[in-house]
């Protein structure tokens, strides 16, 4: 405690500043208050960021990871190279497929629907690739910097899509939805990537990882899928369907059920359907399907994985005597796409944000050896 001199107006040594100390080590701040009421190290040490801060650094952080790629010429060669990839792949369909008489409608307009579903595609692998490379650490941080991205390359698609739909003469609608996809599927598969990275210390095997969780969501579930549906086959009861109504296409949509029950055979597709709801092309078919004519060939290509994910009672009506009015709504194949695309980025980001803290926690536990201790 400092000595206070007895005699205040002596202007002698005791009024030295030496002689005084500040009172609680800088912790109380006694100088004037702040317009708030608080004195400035209160209010400092109150003050904690909001969602509006967190959410501002990881724009800003964001950002500037992605302004580095708009500046590369890579990335937009990599975004031409999508584009042309997604027109090569369609072009070979329409034409393999006209080959074997598949199309009856006009190939252009085949053309333009299956370029649409294949941008989903190469967005998927661009998505991956650029989270695998970005340098963003922060989970809000990623998925904005897939979104930045993501818009990037729906600029460019959306306009070559425009511009052949209106060429061909296609549904427009259908460019708006590929645009959508397109962005949401950078997005999530830059999060599957980046987390893939996270989860090793090592680039082969962050690659890997990434490689074979990409090639499933954008092929071995459909793979599965159909390996799958020949188990799906059981016997189950059906009874007599009346006052049936069909849709433009002549699939059953509203029944009601009388009789007895009697054994048919069916096909519980529902079971392994939502296997092949996370890729790319067919969540971006169950989107587009609506925006296409009801006579096109495609139309009930891209809608098939919807009918099939809601089982054997819109093909063979009243299984267990049940009429259409007491099944359950069904859920578009869309949204558990993208859920299932959303939990397989959670299961690789969260451990590997956890795995990366803990060997950083391990490296600055170990430190730089000085020359004794190696």
């Amino acid at each position: 405690m400092a000595r206070v001199p007895e005699n205040p107006e002596d202007p002698g040594p005791a009024r030295s500043e030496s002689e005084y100390e500040v009172i609680g080590g800088g912790v109380i701040d006694d100088r004037f208050p702040r317009h708030d009421g608080t004195a400035g190290s209160e209010h400092r040490l109150n003050h904690q960021p909001g969602i509006a801060g967190i959410l501002g650094a990881a724009v800003r952080e964001a950002w500037v990871d992605c302004r580095m790629s708009l500046q590369s010429w890579w990335f937009w060669l990599a975004c031409a190279s999508a584009l042309i990839l997604a027109w090569a792949m369609a072009t070979a369909v329409v034409a393999f497929g006209d080959a074997n008489g598949w199309f009856e409608s006009s190939l252009p307009s085949a053309t333009y629907i299956l370029m649409a579903g294949f941008m989903a595609v190469v967005s998927a692998l661009l998505g991956a690739v650029w989270g695998f490379r970005q340098t963003v650490r922060t989970f809000l941080g990623v998925l904005f910097a897939g979104m930045f991205r993501g818009a990037a390359f729906a600029v460019p698609s959306g306009i070559l899509l425009l511009i052949v739909g209106m060429a061909v003469g296609g549904p427009i609608a259908l460019a708006g939805a590929g645009v959508v996809v397109v962005v949401l599927e950078i997005v999530l598969f830059g999060l599957i990537g980046a987390g893939a990275r996270a989860c090793s210390g090592r680039t082969a095997a962050g690659v890997a990882l990434a490689a074979a969780l990409v090639a499933f969501l954008c092929l071995g579930n459909v793979a599965a899928t159909i390996a799958l549906i020949p188990g799906t086959a059981v016997m189950d009861q059906a009874s007599v369907p009346i006052n049936v109504e069909r849709d433009d296409a002549g699939r059953i949509t509203a029944y009601e059920c009388v009789g007895q029950l009697r054994p048919v055979e069916v096909a519980h597709t529902e079971w392994v359907a939502w296997l092949a709801a996370s890729n790319p092309i067919l969540l971006f078919g169950s989107i587009a399907a609506e925006t296409l004519p009801k006579e096109h060939e495609l139309t009930w290509v891209l809608s098939g994985l919807q009918w099939a994910a809601d089982g054997p009672s819109r093909d063979v009506p009243c299984i267990g005597g049940e009429s259409s009015d007491q099944l359950a709504p069904p859920v578009p194949v869309a949204v558990t796409g993208l859920v299932i695309q959303a939990a397989v980025a959670a299961l690789v980001l969260l451990p590997g944000r956890w795995l990366s803290s803990r060997r950083l926690t391990s490296a600055r536990s170990v430190g730089p050896q000085t020359p004794g201790q190696a």
